[in-house]
């Protein structure tokens, strides 16, 4: 999801749309809102938010959502970081995504009404429920929004793919360096990259969750990325030492 500077016009993956001109508080103050799928939601719709737009803050460690329990509508975080997350019987955890400000929880939340996965703050997060009926509605009323709608679909499927060659054949040092560059990418689209350092609120337990390796491993591979002078992750700040090598050992060409 893309912050265009201008304002006139926004981007998500790679879908430009008409900015909305928002006409009530809390949403006022939305720095997001101009990259956001809620803002091209209401393109043109009228009264913005809608009143049946649903809006709750959860602290940080806290659940938003427990697999298996009824899904109220489309959920957007507007403001922290959250993952969506797996718990497994034997008490470990696998992290599907990290959910920035801005963004979907999923995709599929326009076609399921529960899911098997569980969604956590990370930080303080603040977000809206969309009803389902609405958000159908609007995207079936409008060739643009079902066009977003299957962009940000193919998006997630990329990004699934993506992880799944990192468990299957790459080491534990270039999973992680993977989910910096994820982060660090999607930080530059949104203009939050400020002197080489981009905000990256995730314990070492949740890297840990979210690369398939142990805390213990995760930080080992932390201090090889600062030794080696690639990167310097901690405090929940990431600073970029050497951007071409974290890319290299990152990216899967």
């Amino acid at each position: 999801m893309l912050l265009n500077k201008d304002n006139a016009s926004s981007e998500i993956a790679g879908f430009t749309y008409k900015v909305a001109k928002p006409s009530g508080a809390p949403c006022d103050d939305c720095t997001l809102r101009h990259a956001n799928f809620c803002d091209a939601l209401c393109d043109g719709a009228g009264e913005w938010p809608t009143p049946k737009w649903r809006r709750r803050v959860t602290p940080a460690r806290q659940n938003i959502y427990r697999a298996g329990e009824p899904s109220q509508g489309v959920l957007v975080v507007c403001d922290g970081w959250a993952v969506r997350f797996v718990q497994l019987p034997n008490g470990k955890r696998q992290i599907l995504s990290v959910v920035m400000p801005g963004d979907l929880v999923s995709s599929s939340s326009l076609l399921e009404g529960g899911f098997e996965f569980s969604i956590q703050a990370v930080t303080k997060v603040r977000y809206c429920t969309l009803p389902f009926a609405e958000v159908r509605s609007r995207i079936c009323d409008s060739r643009e929004m079902f066009d977003l709608w299957l962009r940000l679909s193919a998006a997630e499927h990329r990004d699934a793919d993506r992880r799944l060659v990192d468990f299957g054949q790459r080491p534990a040092l270039e999973r992680v360096a993977a989910l910096v560059v994820y982060v660090m990418l999607r930080s530059e689209d949104r203009g939050d990259v400020d002197d080489d350092a981009f905000p990256l609120p995730l314990s070492r337990q949740q890297i840990a969750d979210c690369t398939g390796i142990t805390p213990v491993h995760a930080c080992r591979v932390l201090g090889t990325l600062r030794k080696d002078c690639i990167c310097d992750v901690g405090h929940g700040i990431v600073r970029i030492i050497d951007r071409a090598e974290l890319l290299r050992i990152g990216t899967v060409k």
